[in-house]
């Protein structure tokens, strides 16, 4: 009998009081072994809802989401797990259907804003124009056609952040598109659910743009060299 893949809910949080309490109602969950909230330091009760519904809380150690993220799967014990934001970024009808493709045993697994019919009505000009041509860099890697090499609402196993290359090139915030990188340079099993991306709830994005493009591109570039030389560097 072949055995059940276990899944983490992980949910990076700062300030999210008002979408937590909009969103999480709806997330079923006994889709999950376990569900943890990684909080940046909220002062909004935030923490205090997420205490209220029985939810693990971790403390962020290190400041920025890729930091939050990865030292937050240090203290996880299954095998994959899945990012899910509470400002209303993610929907949540589409974890049914993202679980039920990393139990077939995808490695990666995103809900893609571009992947038709699905649309993203919190793009803007210049994201939007970055997506298409980081996801096209990406592509090149590997094998499959990816769509959404960028955003955050994503299941992976968490093998692929213990390859070498994966904390080496972990600078900025690049953990979404990493992981998008490691899969398909290594060429694992890679599949993307069609998934609309609503406007964000209570508040503006966090995302410095310019900052976190040129993250990106480091990124890209030491993993291209990696994949035609082995350096990591």
């Amino acid at each position: 009998m072949k055995k059940k893949i276990t899944i983490t809910l992980l949910l990076p949080t700062y300030n999210e009081v008002d979408g937590f309490k909009e969103i999480f109602p709806s997330i079923d969950r006994k889709l999950f072994d376990d569900i943890l909230v990684v909080d940046g330091g909220s002062s909004d009760g935030t923490v205090e809802y997420a205490f209220s519904q029985n939810i693990r809380v971790m403390s962020q150690i290190r400041k920025g989401l890729s930091e939050a993220v990865i030292d937050s799967i240090e203290t996880i014990n299954t095998d994959c797990v899945v990012e899910f934001s509470l400002d209303g970024n993610s929907i949540p009808e589409k974890l049914p259907e993202l679980v039920k493709e990393m139990q077939k045993g995808y490695d990666l697994v995103v809900v893609s804003r571009y992947l038709p019919p699905a649309k993203s009505y919190d793009d803007n000009i210049v994201t939007a124009f970055g997506n298409f041509i980081f996801t096209r860099l990406i592509r090149l890697m590997g094998n499959y056609p990816i769509t959404d090499s960028l955003v955050m609402y994503r299941g992976f196993n968490i093998s692929i952040v213990k390859y070498p290359e994966f904390k080496k090139f972990l600078i900025g915030p690049v953990f979404e598109p990493l992981t998008s990188m490691v899969a398909c340079n290594r060429k694992l099993k890679i599949f993307e659910i069609a998934g609309d991306e609503p406007d964000r709830i209570g508040g503006e994005s966090k995302m410095r743009v310019f900052y976190n493009g040129g993250c990106i591109i480091l990124a890209i570039v030491r993993t291209y060299i990696f994949k035609f030389f082995k350096i990591i560097i």
